[in-house]
């Protein structure tokens, strides 16, 4: 699990639900509602965090943020691999060539380099 939310300071707004383009936010309704990260789903973009008017979400323990990701454009064999997996849609190119990721849409989740067979992809973590 990348993020995690805590309990107490939970307004249970669910915004970080509605935020979150991995749907790894879901709502625990048994003994009063709360919202949870589903550990399998959360790639780490940290957009639930970023946006929560609470400020309850922060880094599980043991977890680091990417801070940047980029491409390699000596090791990218333009395959669109990483383009066609971007959920912000913040990667560009043209197949054959090397692309390029436009650092105002990405929002560092990381699911371009996990899907980059070259490993051209680039990530620096905070």
């Amino acid at each position: 699990m990348a993020y995690a939310i805590d309990k107490e300071k939970c307004v249970d707004c669910g915004y970080c639900g509605y935020v979150c383009p991995f749907k790894a936010v879901s709502e625990q309704c048994e003994n009063g509602r709360y919202y949870y990260v589903i550990g399998e789903s959360c790639t780490g973009c940290g957009q639930c965090a970023e946006t929560c008017p609470a400020v309850c979400i922060a880094p599980a323990p043991g977890h680091r943020a990417i801070k940047r990701v980029s491409i390699d454009a000596s090791k990218c064999i333009g395959c669109s691999l990483c383009m066609r997996n971007c959920p912000a849609a913040a990667i560009t190119g043209v197949i054959k060539s090397p692309f390029r990721i436009d650092e105002s849409k990405c929002i560092r989740c990381g699911v371009c380099a996990s899907k980059c067979k070259p490993q051209a992809v680039c990530v620096e973590y905070v």
